[in-house]
Parts: C-alpha cells; structure tokens; sequence
C-alpha cells in the first residue's frame, strides 16, 4: 500500500506548526468543497485534504506518520507501507472518509466559520448539535467569506 505525501496534500514543509496546517487545509478544503469545485475529482481530493488534517492535525498521529516516512527514507524502501503499519493507515483512511462524507454536505460557509479542528478527538463530541448556531453566525455573516 502506498504511503501518501500529506505534506504535499496540504503544499506544507515538514516543519509547519499546527497554526501553519490549519491555515493550509481551510485553503484546501475551500478550493475542493463542493459548493466552490463541481469537477469529477474533487470529492477525491476533498478526501485526501481531510486524511492528510486528520493526521498532521493530530500530534501522536502525525508523529507516528513521520517515524515511518523517516524509516523508509532512512532504509531506502519506496513509499509503501510496511505491513504493521498498514493498520493505522487504514484506520486514517476510514476516520477521512467518514469526516469527507460529513463535510461534503455541510455548506463551505459552515465549515469555516466551526473551528473544525477541535474534531481532532480534543474535544469530543462537546460540538455535537451545534448546527442553528452555526446557522445563525452563517446568516449573520453572509457574505463575509465570498472570497472563496
């Protein structure tokens, strides 16, 4: 299984701080959302923006993402995923596509406007039915985010 490049997803270096990383997925997520991307690929892509969040977004997560990227530049083995650690890729890989699937049907507006990085399992569920209030901020602020 190939190991994808989440660096290259999110167009960050390897050192980017957290601030950096959110920054950089609010201007992928608006590039491939739906409301902004009507193309055949975009939902993929919007896919691929959420996995790579997901991990760089989550300190022990990202952290074991970089052991094995260091491993395999280390051995010189191609950009596969050794077998043990094919689980928590595929774990990953399921966590986005759920999330994509949540995101996708929510208008872009909405998701800028939640600070949708605190479901990176900081905060759980504390944001659970929180919809009328985004709701409200949106109308509230309609407009403000047409630069996308």
């Amino acid at each position: 299984m190939a190991l994808k490049d989440y660096y290259q997803i999110l167009n960050i270096d390897e050192e980017s701080d957290l601030k950096t990383i959110k920054i950089a997925f609010r201007k992928q997520i608006a590039i491939y959302h739906p409301d902004n991307n009507k193309s055949p690929d975009a939902a993929e892509k919007f896919e691929l923006v959420i996995e790579a969040f997901n991990v760089l977004g989550n300190e022990e997560k990202r952290s074991k993402y970089d052991v094995l990227r260091l491993q395999q530049k280390e051995n010189n083995i191609p950009a596969t995923v050794i077998t043990s650690q094919e689980k928590a890729n595929e774990t990953w890989e399921e966590e986005a596509k759920k999330t994509s699937r949540e995101y996708w049907s929510t208008p872009l507006e909405q998701l800028l406007l939640l600070d949708i990085f605190l479901t990176t399992d900081i905060l759980g569920d504390l944001f659970t039915g929180t919809g009328d209030i985004i709701d409200s901020a949106s109308d509230a602020l309609d407009g403000l985010f047409d630069i996308f």
